[in-house]
């Protein structure tokens, strides 16, 4: 087997970034910058797959995996929360690939809603802005989106806004959701006083979904002030490493 040490000394194996997946064609090459760059700082194998969407699915990189050697990898989920993908996508493919391949998988934590990721978002929140919205893909998982509002609230705050001045929207599930509502959102929030918006996407690569977000605001008045942030990209890396070496050292998942 290759040897599976990384920088550090640390007992390591290859880590796979494994992301949902998107048509987006520049979506591929978002996670594999991330996968690059933990690859990059640890000093191991570190690769990309996709559940949906894109030929560089779990089982071929997987494949790849065991034909060069390795015998046990670690798989981070490039997912915010605990949801249909995390609970039954995710368990699925890795079960597969280990009947195909014989290889260990070990599942890390995701990025996921902690203080690390409202740390990060916060540090996102341009100065000056009033009002924050955080736009996600949303789930019809019960509590996964509440899951999200609660981080949106706390990257907030970090940045120096009240609870009050914080909204979580989806893309999609039940309820309020999608550009029209974001749309909606934005109007309200600015107010008769135009007070400046942010608009982020909790989003690791580029989606379709936060491209029909950016085009409805693109759409808005101008007198009303809204900035949009963009998809975190390598942003999200040191979360990453993070999530990596504890899975790693053995720490329990959260």
């Amino acid at each position: 087997m290759p040897a599976t040490l990384a920088k550090d000394g640390t007992d390591a194996t290859p880590v796979i970034c494994l992301a949902h997946g998107s048509r987006h064609p520049e979506a591929d090459a978002a996670v594999a910058r991330i996968a690059d760059a933990v690859g990059e700082s640890t000093g191991v194998p570190a690769r990309a797959a996709y559940l949906d969407f894109s030929p560089l699915t779990f089982g071929a990189v997987a494949r790849d995996l065991a034909e060069a050697g390795y015998r046990q990898v670690t798989v981070v989920p490039m997912l915010f929360t605990r949801a249909y993908h995390l609970n039954n996508d995710v368990p699925e493919v890795l079960g597969e690939a280990a009947r195909e391949t014989g290889l260990e998988f070990r599942l890390a934590d995701g990025p996921g809603t902690g203080d690390d990721v409202a740390a990060l978002l916060a540090s996102r929140i341009p100065r000056g802005t009033r009002r924050y919205i955080l736009y996600s893909v949303g789930s019809s998982v019960a509590g996964a989106n509440e899951t999200v509002a609660g981080l949106a609230v706390r990257a907030g705050n970090l940045a120096g806004l009240e609870d009050g001045d914080v909204v979580a929207l989806t893309a999609t599930g039940p309820g309020n959701t999608g550009p029209a509502a974001l749309l909606a959102a934005v109007e309200q929030a600015a107010g008769s006083s135009a007070a400046p918006v942010h608009v982020a996407p909790l989003f690791t690569s580029p989606g379709t979904l936060w491209d029909a977000a950016v085009d409805v605001l693109h759409g808005l008045p101008r007198d009303i002030p809204v900035t949009t942030g963009v998809p975190l990209d390598t942003a999200v890396v040191p979360v990453v490493l993070d999530r990596v070496r504890a899975a790693w050292a053995g720490r329990p998942r959260e």
